[in-house]
C-alpha cells in the first residue's frame, strides 16, 4: 500500500466533519476541545469530561451548582474563532461570562472567515441512567444522520441530555450515505413502545475497503464517539461510559429482534463460510477517578481491571418478534461495590448494543439488523423488571 494513503484518509477525515459547508482545506472551524485549565479550576463541580459532538458540548456538574454566572474557555482549530450574540451583538465568546440556566449557542468562524459552524453548549445536573426507550432523536446540523438523547423533565430549562453516542458519524466519511436512512444508526417508529433504534450492519464501499474497515456495524452506546481518531484507532474512537450511577446495578433488560445477515466476512472482506454473525448487548459498570475521568473504549470495555460487573446477552439468537431480556450484573472476580466510591462518584455505566458482535474487528455480516428498545438498568432497591406487552 502507498505509504502515504493512512494520511491522506486523515485529511479526508477531517475534511467531511469540518463545517457546515463544503470546505477547503486548512479552513476548519471546530471546538475541539475544552481549555484544561479552566476545567481543572471548576473540578469541584463538573463531573467527568464534557461531551463533544458535531454541534452540542455537554458538561455534567453536581447538582445546585450555580450555572447563571459560567465563563467556559474552548481548543478550538488552528486560526479559528469563536463568537456569541451578546445584548443583539457578535462578541469575542471565549471564556465571556453566560447564563448557562439554557443551553448557549456559539459560532465558530475559520480563520479565512468564509467557514462557520453553530454549537450548543450545556450545563446539566447528571440524572442516573434508568429506561431508554429512543423517542429523542434529531439530525446533525448538516443533515446526514442522527442523534440521539435523553431528557430530564425536572431540569424544565435545560432538559436535553446528550449521553447517546454512536458511528454514525465515522460512516460518514465513507460517502456511502447519500441519506440519513443508509446509516447503520437509524430511529424505526415500531417500537415497543412508541419509536425504537434499528442497527444495521453496512458496506463503507471502497473508503472503507481501502482503510482495511471494510463494514460498519449499527451500534449505540452511552458515551461518545471522537470521529477525529477514527480513523487512526477506530475502537480507542468509541469512548463508553457516564458517571450516572444510581447505586448498584442489579439487572440490564429491554426487547430486541435480531436478523443475522447473510454473508459473514472477514476484515479482508474474505467469505467464511463457518461463520454465522450475531448481535452484542451488554452494560458495564467500572471504576473511575472522580477528578480524572478516563472512559473505557472498543478495546478494553470488556477486559479493564476497572470493571466491576457486566450484565451480556450470552447468545441472543435471531428472534424475529420482540423479545424481552433480563440480564443479571456480575460481579467480576476480586471486584464488590463501594457505597463510598458511588458518594465521590468513583463509577460509571455504559450501554452498548451493536448489529455485529465482532464489528469493532470489521468483521460480521453486512445486513444483520438489530431492533432494540426500552433498555433499563435496575439500581438496587428498586422492582425487578418484568416484560410489558408491545404496543405496536
Amino acid at each position: 500500500m502507498n505509504k502515504f494513503f493512512p494520511l491522506t484518509l486523515l485529511f479526508l477525515a477531517l475534511a467531511f466533519t469540518s463545517c457546515i459547508k463544503d470546505e477547503a482545506l486548512n479552513a476548519e472551524c471546530d471546538i475541539t476541545g475544552v481549555d484544561s485549565t479552566w476545567l481543572y479550576a471548576h473540578r469541584a463541580s463538573i463531573i467527568g469530561m464534557p461531551i463533544i459532538t458535531n454541534d452540542n458540548i455537554s458538561f455534567s456538574v453536581q447538582k445546585g451548582t450555580d450555572r447563571t454566572a459560567l465563563a467556559p474557555k474552548f481548543y478550538l482549530t488552528p486560526g479559528a474563532s469563536i463568537s456569541a450574540m451578546v445584548n443583539s451583538a457578535e462578541t469575542p465568546a471565549n471564556g465571556i461570562t453566560r447564563d448557562f440556566t439554557t443551553p448557549q449557542v456559539y459560532t465558530v468562524h475559520s480563520e479565512d472567515g468564509a467557514w462557520h459552524k453553530n454549537y450548543t453548549v450545556a450545563f446539566n445536573y447528571p440524572r442516573p441512567i434508568s429506561v431508554c426507550s429512543f423517542e429523542h432523536f434529531a439530525l446533525e446540523s448538516t443533515g446526514r444522520y442522527y442523534q440521539w438523547y435523553e431528557t430530564d423533565e425536572n431540569d424544565i430549562d435545560n432538559p436535553r441530555r446528550d449521553y447517546w453516542g454512536s458511528g454514525n458519524a465515522g460512516f460518514a466519511l465513507t460517502g456511502m450515505g447519500k441519506q440519513p436512512s443508509d446509516y447503520p444508526s437509524t430511529p424505526e417508529p415500531l417500537g415497543v413502545r412508541g419509536n425504537c433504534i434499528k442497527l444495521v450492519t453496512r458496506n463503507t464501499g471502497a473508503f472503507g475497503k481501502g482503510a482495511r474497515m471494510p463494514i460498519a456495524a449499527g451500534n449505540i452506546f452511552i458515551g461518545e464517539f471522537k470521529v477525529g481518531q477514527a480513523m487512526s484507532f477506530p475502537r480507542k474512537a468509541t469512548r463508553f461510559g457516564l458517571q450516572l450511577v444510581g447505586g448498584e446495578p442489579i439487572w440490564f433488560s429491554g426487547f430486541y429482534k435480531y436478523t443475522a445477515g447473510e454473508v459473514f466476512t472477514d476484515i479482508k472482506l474474505n467469505i467464511c463460510p463457518d461463520r454465522h454473525d450475531t448481535c452484542d448487548i451488554y452494560a458495564v459498570l467500572y471504576e473511575v477517578d472522580p477528578d480524572k475521568f478516563v472512559a473505557l473504549n472498543g478495546d478494553d470495555v470488556l477486559t479493564s481491571d476497572r470493571v466491576v460487573s457486566i450484565a451480556r446477552i450470552a447468545d441472543p439468537g435471531e428472534p424475529q418478534e420482540w423479545k424481552f431480556f433480563k440480564e443479571p450484573f456480575v460481579l467480576q472476580p476480586g471486584k464488590a461495590f463501594d457505597q463510598t466510591r458511588l458518594m465521590n462518584d468513583g463509577y460509571a455505566i455504559a450501554i452498548v448494543a451493536s448489529s455485529s458482535r465482532q464489528g469493532h474487528y470489521f468483521e460480521g455480516a453486512v445486513g444483520s439488523t438489530l431492533y432494540i428498545d426500552e433498555l433499563r438498568i435496575t439500581w438496587s432497591g428498586e422492582e425487578e423488571p418484568t416484560p410489558a406487552l408491545p404496543q405496536n
